[in-house]
């Protein structure tokens, strides 16, 4: 049996299928190809189910509202998400390892989680379990689709961190007390200020920030999908009828205490580099939807996230989301 699949035989034991009843599924998509190179988080791939309103697995439910502080009358969804991340040095082309860049690494997940929701605050619960290294198929992925678009291929992947397990523990808070405005003409603005947090053998990192955004039908949700670690996001919107839209700009900066993928493996000998204990993602973008489909894109400019890292990174993100 393949690593994967031994993932999603162990999750599958834990997790029974979940009820399509007012639920959403997202396909998100992030990648590089904005900067015009191939380097650092070069590509990220998650597909997400979100419940609705107490609905979804049980299980979950019944572990969420065990949790303190989580109050039996807020609303509450139950995620599911499959993830696959991969990481390169800088030159692709070059077989040798590279010291002082960040190493290769490729990244597959399983994740579930529930978020609960008041009229004053968000609050998510996640859990993640995943395998890092050659198991995670990283230079398959990459060097077919290379070979597919016409592009070089990575040449250095037998210098990727070794095979190991990893699992992940993280925590968003979200504040909506601060109201919305509304200008003369139909517009609403609104900003959520948030917290967040993850531990693990994958990172461990604390986390804060907001997102300003100004638009239509702001209620629908409170930010697109993101691979984390990023900005709070809403993978799971209102069906209602007509449509809406928003243009939204945040900043989420965060402590570093423990990065994988810079520090290297935890359990066995690796490449690694010095991480900056600091990061920041700037992300602007536009959210539109209607009863039925939501559509984003986002650009994230990441300030450097190792010492001799020449460049900050930027990339972009493009989910679809469908509501049944």
């Amino acid at each position: 049996m393949n690593k994967l699949a031994l993932i999603g035989s162990v999750w599958c034991l834990c997790i029974p299928l979940p009820t399509l009843a007012d639920s959403v599924f997202n396909l998100l998509v992030e990648n590089d190809v904005i900067s015009g190179d191939d380097r650092h988080y070069t590509s990220g791939v998650m597909l997400n189910y979100v419940s609705g309103v107490d609905e979804g697995p049980q299980r979950l439910r019944k572990l969420g509202i065990r949790i303190p502080g989580v109050d039996e009358e807020d609303k509450m969804h139950v995620a599911l998400s499959l993830g696959h991340e991969i990481y390169t040095p800088t030159d692709i082309s070059q077989s040798t390892l590279i010291e002082d860049d960040r190493p290769y690494a490729g990244h597959v997940y399983l994740a579930a989680g529930f978020t609960t929701e008041n009229p004053e605050e968000i609050e998510t619960w996640r859990i993640s379990l995943g395998l890092v290294g050659p198991g995670a198929k990283a230079e398959y992925i990459q060097n077919t689709l290379h070979e597919t678009i016409g592009s070089d291929p990575a040449v250095g992947w037998d210098n990727q961190l070794n095979n190991e397990w990893v699992l992940s523990f993280a925590y968003e808070k979200k504040w909506l007390q601060l109201a919305r405005t509304t200008t003369a003409g139909r517009m609403e603005i609104d900003f959520i200020p948030h917290v967040s947090g993850a531990i693990g053998t994958l990172g461990t990192h604390i986390g804060v920030g907001g997102m300003a955004r100004i638009g239509r039908g702001l209620h629908h949700d409170y930010g697109p999908p993101r691979v984390r670690p990023s900005l709070p996001v809403s993978q799971y919107y209102r069906r209602e009828s007509g449509s809406s839209w928003y243009i939204f700009a945040g900043l989420d900066a965060r402590l570093v205490v423990h990065n994988i993928f810079l520090d290297g493996n935890n359990f066995s000998s690796s490449h690694s580099v010095d991480k900056e204990p600091f990061v920041a993602d700037l992300q602007a973008g536009f959210v539109w939807n209607n009863s039925r489909f939501r559509v984003a894109y986002n650009w994230v400019y990441r300030s450097r996230e190792f010492k001799r890292q020449d460049e900050r990174d930027l990339f972009a993100s493009l989910s679809l989301s469908v509501h049944f």
